[in-house]
């Protein structure tokens, strides 16, 4: 056994049984000092906080934490929190941390004192349990319970008054018992209370409309507890009139312990010198159905579920030692009832007559409902509700013991597993399938490793696999391909056959890391390679990968208000008319100047904000700053458009509306000087979503276009739903590749008349040869943007062009007509 198993063995023995733990440790957290009790336990330099701070309840979790930052604010500090132990049981602590000061007043460490407060608690419960049963009882008990001042006058009455004498109980409160009594029978009941120790006497009560009964009085003193002065009387009071007046107190006193015995949520038993039973209460049939005669005349063991249970066991040493014993729970059950199985809590004490031992007797609580809770948290802290898989606290746990152990010095695997066409599932058949799916997943992967080996679920659909690799690399391969083979094959929810495939990622110790989060940080980041990959691959962990991923995690932190720090900027890129040989419009393209790794490309970075929700932030940013610049140039004379692009989230966004709305309204920009641009891919994720936000759009008066047309999964057809004003053609249109059976040009024009007759206007955006632009200059293209115009340039280098209003061009091979132009391609 290591140190660490040492330390961690003491530390849990004083969490477990330490009654009460003086403590003393310095400011570094290194305990310095245990009283003798507790250090005989585990030496003061063996004790770890850290475990201790493991072992608290989860609920008292920031209690605790906040005590502990009390103390280390130096302020004294007093709490109560519970502590669970190794068997699951909790016990409650009292906790008291103080500051120690040097000469100077500057804290040099820390004391403290913890006490077993467990049965203050127990019996404070008990306590305002019983409170709550004897409220319960007098407000609806059959009996007449009243408090009487020290004249006789009712202070209270219960409302069961009003059954037996026909006076409402506010009635009765603040006149005299004697009213409602015959006078005679009032006189020999006192006298009756002076000659009998338990106060019970009988009198006839006189009903409102002059009828008599007999009632049986139990009247007892109420005195000050201080100056035993009398203060008044409290009198239950019970109809007996069918009786004789010796039946009518038999009776009470029966019926008094029965109705106790079936409010109380215990029963009471009886065992001899032999441990057998001679008397069980009712209340075991009430709470474990259990009739009382077929448990009197057998021995107490012959109940136990496990004769070896911990409070059998210790049951069987206090009645062997004639000890009292309290609060043991074990399960009992009966051979005659398989399979029922119930948990009871006990405690007893020896008993005597005229100074003989003769047993034991007691009381015993169900507490399954208590037993089964337990039981219940303590899954729900363990394993996940779903697939009933180890959670990740689990995970945690065991990756850090398997990690701790280097006696085999066997390497460890860990794959990172998500499905990969888990989320088309939901959305397509809904989340019960999802469930069946995932349980499914769950059982086919537990089927794929050796009962040693961990499978858990960290949520959604993925899943953590950690088992031994004893030939590194290879057995890691054939595990990652037993898991694959495993999710390929299909799976069957209610007669649908579902295919999700998966991905994995791996990481192996000890080359990819020393520690529970770095391995599973490195197979998460392998895992984003096998995704990217296309998926239903493995895909391990390298050095290369760490620095990508660094790097992925340093752009989408510092992406995180890089608008506000200015460390963006706009360039922008003109859109030249065909037929009038003008600038008419500018496309707004987003620039990153990122102070420590220089100029970032948007396709460096977009897709992160997509991912990471900053996408709605630098959106914005650029729609303002863009519609700020047009107004500057339209103030200067120069009556350009911009034209901007929209997110796939910010389509989604009602929000965008009015977005749109207030911008141009304080820049003072007319609507048809805006042009949002929007992706194939945007408008069909969720076309009613799109569409209907178009139409807001619309109504606004700005301009709408398609981008990138031809790359997505839009067709003209679709497009007639959609609002639109304009087509982009992509680039790829005019990437001729040897040997094609369809020239894309002709496909190109082609399209061009087809947006045409759609009342669409045509870009044709990324034209970089003139022969390109000679084409466009043949067809009927509206407009055209690239690099054979003009590269994107800040808004300073743009300003002569827009000035000029014309646009130099490139002459056309033939026919002539248009003059030498230049072409701004750098």
């Amino acid at each position: 056994m290591t140190p660490e198993t040492d330390q961690r063995d003491g530390t849990r023995r004083l969490a477990d049984d330490a009654r009460s733990v003086v403590w003393e440790m310095d400011t570094n957290r290194r305990c310095i000092y245990l009283d003798p009790g507790s250090a005989a336990i585990v030496a003061p330099e063996a004790f770890s906080f850290d475990d201790w701070t493991s072992y608290v309840h989860p609920d008292d979790a920031l209690l605790f934490e906040e005590g502990a930052a009390s103390a280390r604010a130096g302020r004294h500090h007093t709490m109560e929190y519970r502590i669970v132990r190794s068997d699951g049981s909790v016990r409650w602590l009292l906790s008291n941390a103080a500051p120690r000061h040097d000469a100077s007043g500057a804290v040099i460490g820390f004391v403290g004192s913890l006490c077993d407060i467990t049965s203050h608690h127990e019996s404070r419960e008990r306590l305002l349990h019983s409170e709550a049963e004897h409220r319960l009882m007098t407000e609806h008990a059959g009996d007449m319970i009243a408090h009487l001042d020290t004249d006789g006058r009712y202070i209270y009455v219960s409302p069961s008054h009003r059954d037996f004498f026909g006076y409402q109980p506010e009635e009765m409160v603040g006149r005299k018992a004697s009213d409602f009594l015959v006078a005679e029978d009032l006189e020999r009941a006192v006298a009756t209370r002076a000659t009998r120790q338990r106060g019970i006497a009988t009198a006839r009560g006189r009903r409102r409309d002059g009828s008599v009964f007999w009632i049986s009085i139990s009247l007892r003193a109420v005195r000050d507890p201080q100056t035993g002065e009398r203060k008044g009387l409290v009198a239950v009071g019970r109809d007996i009139s069918p009786q004789v007046e010796a039946e009518r107190e038999l009776a009470l006193r029966e019926e008094r312990f029965r109705s106790l015995a079936k409010l109380s949520s215990d029963w009471y038993w009886e065992i001899d010198t032999e441990g057998v039973f001679t008397f069980i209460s009712e209340g075991i049939q009430q709470r474990l159905g259990l009739r009382p005669d077929e448990i009197i005349g057998r021995p107490m063991s012959y109940t136990a579920h496990d004769p070896n249970e911990r409070g059998v066991l210790e049951f069987l040493r206090c009645f062997a030692a004639r000890e009292p014993f309290r609060d043991l729970v074990f399960a009992v059950a009966l051979p005659e009832y398989p399979g029922i199985i119930r948990h009871v809590r006990m405690s007893g004490e020896p008993y005597c007559i005229d100074g003989e031992y003769r047993g034991f007797r007691g009381a015993t609580t169900d507490v399954t409902r208590e037993f089964r809770t337990v039981q219940q948290i303590q899954k729900l802290a363990t394993r996940d509700t779903l697939t009933d898989l180890p959670n990740r606290s689990v995970l945690d746990t065991h990756l850090s013991a398997l990690l701790a152990d280097r006696r085999d010095g066997t390497p460890r695997g860990v794959f990172f597993l998500d499905l990969d066409r888990f989320k088309e599932v939901n959305d397509s058949l809904g989340h019960r399938f999802g469930d069946e799916l995932l349980r499914e997943v769950a059982r086919r992967l537990r089927g794929c490793v050796r009962p040693d080996d961990l499978v858990a679920r960290l949520g959604g659909d993925e899943f953590v696999v950690v088992a031994h690799c004893r030939k590194g690399r290879l057995s890691a391969s054939r595990i990652a391909q037993k898991l694959l083979h495993a999710l390929s094959a299909p799976i069957i929810v209610d007669a649908q056959e579902l295919k999700v495939g998966g991905s994995v990622g791996i990481s192996l110790y000890p080359q990819d890391g020393a520690t529970s989060e770095a391995l599973l940080s490195a197979a998460d980041t392998a895992l984003y390679r096998a995704k990217e990959q296309g998926g239903s691959t493995y895909c391990f962990f390298t050095s290369e990968m760490r620095e990508q991923a660094l790097l992925r995690h340093t752009l989408q932190q510092d992406m995180r208000g890089a608008a506000g720090r200015g460390e963006f900027m706009l360039h922008y890129q003109p859109r030249v008319s065909m037929h009038r040989l003008q600038v008419v419009s500018v496309e707004a393209l987003i620039r990153w100047r990122h102070p420590k790794l220089g100029n970032i490309p948007p396709a460096r970075f977009i897709a992160l904000a997509e991912e990471n929700g900053c996408i709605l932030e630098i959106g914005n940013w650029v729609l303002r700053e863009a519609v700020r610049q047009v107004a500057a140039w339209r103030a200067g004379g120069r009556p350009v458009a911009v034209s901007v692009n929209l997110s796939p989230r910010q389509l989604n966004d009602h929000a965008i509306v009015g977005t749109v709305r207030r911008i141009l309204a304080e820049e003072g920009v007319p609507p048809h000087a805006l042009e949002l641009e929007i992706t194939e891919s945007a408008l069909m994720a969720d076309q009613d979503l799109a569409t209907a936000v178009m139409r807001e759009l619309k109504a606004l008066g700005v301009r709408l276009s398609i981008d990138d047309f031809g790359t997505g999964y839009s067709s003209l057809s679709h497009l007639r739903r959609f609002p639109l004003d304009c087509l982009k053609l992509d680039r790829t249109f005019f990437d001729e590749q040897p040997g094609a059976d369809i020239n894309p040009l002709i496909l190109a024009e082609s399209i061009i008349d087809l947006a045409h007759a759609l009342n669409l206007t045509v870009v044709a955006e990324g034209v970089e040869r003139t022969d390109h632009l000679d084409f466009l200059r043949r067809t009927s293209c509206d407009q055209v943007q690239g690099y054979v115009i003009s590269r994107p340039v800040p808004p300073a280098e743009l300003a002569p062009m827009l000035d000029a209003l014309q646009c130099p061009m490139p002459a056309p091979s033939a026919p002539p007509g248009l003059g030498k132009m230049n072409i701004h391609s750098n």
